[in-house]
């Protein structure tokens, strides 16, 4: 396998794909295996994931795919089934492996959960395989973490000499470190006794695989370092389907000058303010909160709507309804894909909150406000804020405390030509770098380069 790989972020063809004739895409079928637990499914109501773009776009070049997954989500902690016609449908083939449930996520229990899905992977597969039952696959596409997966995943590809790409989506353990349980000092004792283990084991899969793909370039530079730069990487960010977005509306000017200040400001809507993504961090929490109260304070009429998962989520459903003033929040939760697509297309601003940049630097809720058209806002100086700030696609603030944000966020209420300039920044942000579809394209251009030989 060739050892030269980009690990710029993708955005089109490289040379390294361009050796290759056009004519040539789709006729090397191969058969790829995805395995990867944690992503949401077809027929589960969630959005569609990074595993799944890649399914479709495999399908689309030509190749077969078979996609092993748990029988248990573990988003909705629950028990869940494939459509049964998701063959005709996606053109790939969904097989489910039993794994135990669980209710916290950072729990033995869910650890346990993925240890049981990777023995029976590793089972199955090589079984079915030798008794003929299943035809060989070519190429192993294993989402890391969890690890249990990528090390089943590993000795898989060894025994049936196959190929192993690893999909980086994050990069454990220090993430982790929120949802450790207990006060500040059992937490900081359990990440010491902890963290190396995992960061043993993350090496160890890491310097197994062929190649590495990455959902930013903050995960392949610590990939890079970690195995001396021994593996292949090629960063692709998870991007979002446009399509399912409508474009932001044009800004029309109404002549405000015609009407009193006091009307046009009684007329105003709300500011309406997304927040996407799990709330694992307390410090996210009740910066939520604080930044309700500083908008208040500022007389900014606005919305917070907040939606998604994680540890203190229910909190903040208990909370949201006590936060009184022009300023309010609203806890969705954890919504279905027709739901949040609608919701983000209701919104003018999308917020990053530092809790889901500590685990994913480019952030798929990040793309999917580029698509709906939000103006960004995220503080700091890294991976997401640069892109934001090259593209004008929203407001960088040197940090994240509820006052920075709360005025950063007050101007764009009675600036509307300004958020308008911002929304539509966004969206062109989203469809030149962001379109999810073109990305997982790329991916399988990416992949067909690395298994066939130069004419």
């Amino acid at each position: 396998m060739p050892r030269h790989v980009s690990s710029q972020p993708f955005s089109g063809p490289t040379a390294e794909h361009q050796r290759w004739h056009p004519e040539q895409r789709g006729t090397h079928r191969r058969l790829v295996w995805l395995v990867d637990p944690i992503s949401a499914i077809p027929g589960e109501g969630l959005l569609p994931s990074r595993t799944w773009a890649l399914a479709r776009a495999l399908v689309a070049g030509g190749h077969e795919v078979i996609w092993w997954t748990s029988s248990f989500s573990h988003t909705r902690h629950g028990p869940r089934t494939p459509p049964l016609l998701i063959q005709d449908e996606e053109g790939f083939a969904v097989r489910l492996i039993k794994a135990r449930r669980y209710r916290r996520d950072m729990s033995l229990a869910r650890f346990a959960s993925h240890r049981d899905f990777a023995a029976a992977f590793e089972r199955m597969a090589t079984e079915e395989v030798a008794a003929g039952q299943l035809e060989r696959p070519d190429l192993l596409v294993a989402v890391a973490p969890p690890h249990h997966a990528g090390e089943a995943a590993s000795r898989v590809a060894h025994r049936l000499d196959a190929e192993l790409i690893l999909d980086l989506a994050e990069w454990w353990p220090e993430p982790l470190r929120p949802l450790l349980p207990g006060p500040s000092w059992l937490r900081s004792l359990l990440a010491a006794t902890v963290f190396p283990a995992l960061a043993r084991r993350q090496w160890q899969v890491l310097s197994r695989a062929d190649a590495l793909l990455a959902a930013s370039q903050t995960t392949a530079s610590h990939a890079q370092e970690a195995v001396a730069a021994s593996v292949p990487v090629e960063v692709v960010p998870t991007g979002a389907y446009l399509q399912d977005y409508p474009a932001p509306p044009p800004f029309i000017d109404h002549v405000p000058g015609k009407l009193p200040q006091h009307t046009r400001r009684r007329n105003k809507p709300p500011l309406t303010i997304a927040v996407a993504g799990d709330l694992n961090h307390r410090d996210d929490l009740l910066r939520l909160v604080d930044l309700a109260r500083s908008l208040t304070s500022r007389s900014t009429d606005a919305v917070l709507h907040v939606i998604g998962g994680g540890r203190w989520m229910p909190q903040l459903a208990t909370t949201a309804p006590l936060v009184k003033g022009c300023c309010r929040i609203v806890a969705h939760g954890l919504i279905d894909r027709s739901r949040y697509v609608s919701l983000l297309a209701e919104c003018q601003v999308g917020l990053v909150q530092p809790g889901v940049l500590s685990r994913f630097p480019l952030p798929a809720e990040a793309a999917d406000y580029a698509a709906a058209g939000l103006a960004i806002v995220v503080a700091g100086s890294g991976e997401l804020a640069n892109m934001v700030s090259v593209a004008g696609a929203g407001l960088v603030t040197a940090d994240a405390s509820a006052d920075t944000w709360a005025a950063a966020l007050a101007p764009l209420a009675d600036d509307p030509r300004h958020l308008s300039r911002l929304r539509h920044a966004a969206r062109r942000l989203a469809e030149t770098s962001l379109d999810r579809e073109r990305l997982a394209a790329g991916v399988v251009d990416w992949l067909e380069s690395l298994a066939v030989p130069v004419a």
